[in-house]
């Protein structure tokens, strides 16, 4: 479709790359050629303007066959403009130069006459087709005859027109033709369907008496290996037991070898610590044997000396008191005897001071005269000394 645009006393005309514009200006034509733009005056041009792509026409008619059943066609035809001019000499293209829209309806026309030759081609080719056959072979035979009648046809190059394609989408019987003939096909379906569950069936039972066969002989099979599973596991836990009271008695003698070795180790560790200690102690006696040795040997000499010291000790002082004595009783030897009595006899008052009271026996006044006498002696003895 053509963009005009008015200003004034002139217009502007803007065409699509897919439309032919032809111009004419007084009944003579001024231009032609697709997407064209240009300015005229309204008064005295006149355009027309013809589409060049390709076009889908989309039809549907019923005819009837040869044993006189309606049959509905549809399609779809696809057609081209391939010289605008002359379609534009035998198709009125003129458009409207204030709204750039068609005057007539020459697409209409052309699907028109399209249509009608399709048909004419269609209903030859039915006319001589029973339904049934129509109905089985499908459109491919019918878009065949059709494509060789429009090739035969030549008022469309005539025209300037071409047909790019053409297919038939659908052949169909009415609703109760259709059903009337899917009813043997039904029924031979169903035949067959019926034949298939008996052979199913058949089959089922056959398979079943296979199946419980094979049930049986996996029964006998089942019992048999059940037989053979209890035989096993008799002699799996016979050898377990086995097993278990080998590994027992390996159990049992190895503990007992090992508190054996335990108790010889603890015998012999005994024995030893024993000797140990039976040599610290015979070490030790020794020991403090030789240290009482020692001891008594050191002892033993300086008791020995110690004697030895007082020996000589007792020894001067013997020798002194012995000379003493032997020098006071030279002096006594010259003194009469009552002088020697008095002097014991005053020795022996001196002791008797000393005693309260005193219990006089026969064996009491020997020994008490005795030593009265001894210390009367004494006294001398001292007296002689001094």
């Amino acid at each position: 479709m053509s963009n005009i645009t008015r200003y004034g006393a002139f217009s502007h005309l803007r065409s699509e790359p897919n439309f032919h514009v032809i111009r004419y200006r007084n009944g003579n034509r001024v231009s032609s050629g697709k997407g064209l733009a240009f300015w005229f005056m309204p008064i005295g041009t006149s355009v027309a303007e013809v589409p060049t792509d390709d076009r889908e026409l989309q039809f549907i008619f019923q005819s009837r066959s040869q044993d006189f059943q309606t049959v509905t066609v549809q399609g779809e035809l696809t057609y081209r403009v391939i010289d605008p001019e002359i379609l534009a000499n035998r198709v009125d293209f003129s458009v409207d130069l204030k709204t750039g829209l068609n005057l007539g309806e020459p697409i209409e026309q052309l699907a028109t006459l399209f249509t009608g030759i399709v048909q004419k081609h269609a209903i030859k080719y039915l006319a001589s087709s029973l339904v049934r056959d129509l109905v089985t072979e499908g459109p491919e035979h019918l878009q065949q005859a059709i494509d060789a009648g429009l090739t035969d046809e030549t008022v469309f190059a005539d025209m300037g027109l071409d047909i790019v394609s053409l297919r038939v989408i659908e052949l169909k019987p009415i609703a109760e033709l259709e059903k009337a003939l899917q009813v043997p096909t039904r029924e031979h379906i169903q035949q067959a369907a019926d034949e298939a569950t008996f052979q199913r069936r058949a089959l089922a039972v056959e398979k079943e008496s296979a199946i419980a066969e094979n049930e049986l002989q996996n029964r006998i099979d089942l019992a048999t290996r059940e037989e053979q599973l209890i035989t096993q596991e008799g002699q799996n836990d016979l050898r377990r037991v086995q097993e278990e009271a080998a590994a027992s008695e390996t159990s049992v003698k190895a503990r007992i070898a090992r508190e054996h070795m335990e108790s010889e180790a603890h015998a012999e560790q005994q024995r030893i610590l024993a000797i140990a200690d039976n040599d610290a102690k015979r070490l030790d006696a020794e020991t403090r044997a030789q240290n009482r040795r020692v001891l008594s040997a050191a002892e033993a000499d300086a008791i020995r000396a110690e004697g030895l010291a007082k020996a000589e000790k007792v020894e001067a002082v013997g020798l002194a008191e012995a000379a003493g004595v032997k020098e006071r009783m030279s002096v006594y030897e010259n003194l009469p005897a009552n002088v020697v009595l008095a002097l014991a006899l005053q020795e022996v008052a001196g002791k008797l001071k000393k005693i309260e009271h005193i219990n006089i026996t026969p064996d009491m006044l020997q020994t008490n005269l005795g030593d009265l006498f001894g210390a009367g002696a004494q006294a001398l003895q001292q007296m002689g000394r001094e």
